[in-house]
């Protein structure tokens, strides 16, 4: 078995590697090229750190990481059914982590989907330590949302350079899907601030598609962390009335419940771990 770094195969080989490692997967997450493409430059995939599995000129594996300042993130990581039960998970893995190191990167981070048990066992074997749990939730289009919520006093909208303002002053770390220069990377990102007529204050920034609103996260900055999350987001969907909702990655904390109230259903969970380096 050779490992090759991923930037010497095109991304329409890695592509198609890739959704070859997701036939049987828990939650298969299928990409096309443009996408993998737009994956890459959201989340800083450095493609010369990422590597492929290959044994005799054939593709078993691939894994790819995100390198920031002072930390790095593996992901798309996964094993084509012909490499299965052969060690290629753990050669990435090896991989993956000594390029982290080679770098001087203090942490390498990454997700597990829970009930994914094989490879949450490879990643504590690694040494990654669970952090926190995170949701992955989803909302259909809601008629009801025609009407405006009573208890709003104010809203004001935001654009892209704006909102990444507003998510830079985060009180909470975010994970790297929801980081600020993950969202500094994507394009037309938009915000709303919302204020309440009992005191009660928060924003909401997201992006707006055709069919479906992403990249939706809420921040409260003064009332009920519940009611407050309710209102930013009826606010949204009122706005948008005709769009499917996804949010990735959020807490499960105290705003959660903001979300179910606003008609938002957990989908499945992540689990973040982290590899310290230092």
């Amino acid at each position: 078995m050779e490992i090759i770094p991923a930037d010497r195969y095109t991304f329409e080989q890695l592509t198609e590697a890739y959704n070859q490692t997701r036939v049987d997967y828990l939650i298969p997450m299928p990409m096309n090229v443009a996408r993998l493409r737009e994956y890459a430059h959201v989340y800083d995939i450095d493609l010369s750190c990422s590597c492929v599995a290959v044994q005799n000129t054939v593709m078993l594996g691939l894994g790819m990481l995100g390198v920031r300042e002072g930390r790095a993130w593996i992901t798309r990581l996964g094993v084509l059914p012909s490499g299965r039960r052969k060690g290629v998970a753990n050669a990435i893995m090896t991989e993956l982590i000594a390029q982290a190191e080679k770098r001087d990167l203090e942490a390498v981070w990454l997700e597990v989907i829970a009930g994914n048990a094989p490879a949450h066992k490879l990643f504590h074997k690694f040494g990654f330590r669970e952090t926190r749990d995170l949701i992955v939730a989803r909302r259909p289009p809601n008629p009801d949302t025609a009407v405006p919520p009573k208890n709003i006093k104010r809203v004001t909208a935001l654009d892209h350079e704006e909102a990444i303002i507003l998510l830079s002053h985060r009180r909470k770390r975010p994970n790297w899907l929801n980081d600020t220069e993950s969202l500094q990377n994507t394009r037309n990102l938009s915000a709303l601030l919302v204020e309440l007529n009992d005191g009660g204050r928060g924003w909401i920034t997201y992006h707006a598609g055709l069919l479906q609103l992403t990249r939706i996260l809420v921040e409260v900055t003064a009332g009920d962390p519940v009611s407050v999350t309710a209102a930013c987001l009826n606010v949204l969907h009122q706005r948008h009335k005709r769009q499917d909702a996804k949010t990735e990655n959020i807490f499960d904390d105290e705003q959660w419940p903001g979300f179910q109230k606003a008609g938002y259903i957990e989908s499945f969970r992540r689990i973040e771990m982290v590899k310290k380096l230092k």
